[in-house]
């Protein structure tokens, strides 16, 4: 506990109407819990404190998982609309125009599917979330609503101003996510510090790095907009075959670790 939480926890405790609220916030919970009524004053306030603490533990899990339905329902209407955007074919040069409309469709399509696989590995690491984590997550998940318009934009009109809006926007979702996941990772190892040091390191190199590439396709981009564009949607897709295989890397070293040590990491079948 800090000062000022002490001074505050002082100043409440000194404050009449405080004082007053608290006795009439002791009598209504006995009168909901009467099997703690012969309790000692310290026993009672041990007892108000657990239930208030559990009761907001159930409130932000509840809470993630409403957030979690939501932005699954936002990228679900995105796709939805992407998908409904294609124009049905009518004959030859229609024809190849469904299919310009396919592909800009199957872009948008991996570059969200992208975001949407790296932001549930995010959220895989709590069971509770904050109101700045709801505000970061609602930040980030507005922008990507964006993605279709600006991967439609940048793959029927090449230019560099279109390639120049793609990559700004861009960076900035992955600055969000970044920061979102920083938000989420600090409150996972809040009581590991050393843990989280050594996270905060990789995490600096990793934000670095992906920021670094960003700017430098954006610039190949603009230099270069007819082919440059197209890095855009190679990196998303490689991004993603990659971690699916890192991933299953790490799954498979850590089950020999744990194995190795007679830890029953996954069942065997």
């Amino acid at each position: 506990m800090t000062e000022r939480q002490k001074r505050k926890i002082k100043e409440i405790q000194s404050n009449p109407e405080m004082m007053q609220a608290r006795e009439e916030l002791k009598e209504e919970f006995i009168n909901t819990h009467p099997q703690y009524a012969q309790m000692t004053i310290a026993e009672l306030q041990e007892s108000m404190t657990r239930h208030t603490l559990e009761d907001e533990k159930l409130r932000k899990q509840k809470l993630r998982n409403h957030i979690e339905a939501f932005a699954d329902g936002i990228i679900a209407v995105i796709i939805t609309i992407m998908l409904l955007e294609i124009p049905v074919p009518t004959g030859n040069q229609g024809y190849w125009e469904f299919l310009s409309s396919v592909g800009i469709f199957l872009v948008s399509f991996v570059v969200t599917a992208n975001f949407w696989f790296n932001r549930h590995k995010i959220f895989a690491l709590t069971e509770e979330i904050t109101e700045k984590i709801i505000i970061q997550d609602f930040i980030f998940i507005g922008l990507l609503s964006l993605i279709p318009l600006l991967t439609k934009w940048i793959m029927v009109a090449p230019t560099a101003f279109s390639a120049l809006n793609f990559g700004l926007v861009l960076i900035v979702i992955l600055l969000q996510q970044e920061l979102l996941s920083y938000s989420i990772t600090k409150d996972h190892f809040h009581k590991m510090p050393k843990s989280f040091k050594f996270w905060r390191r990789v995490w600096l190199i990793r934000l670095f790095s992906t920021i670094l590439m960003n700017i430098v396709i954006m610039i190949i981009a603009i230099i270069f907009p007819y082919y440059g564009h197209w890095l855009f949607v190679i990196v998303p897709v490689f991004n993603f075959l990659f971690h699916m295989v890192n991933d299953r890397n790490q799954e498979e070293e850590t089950y020999a670790a744990t194995r190795s040590v007679g830890v029953p990491y996954l069942k065997e079948g």
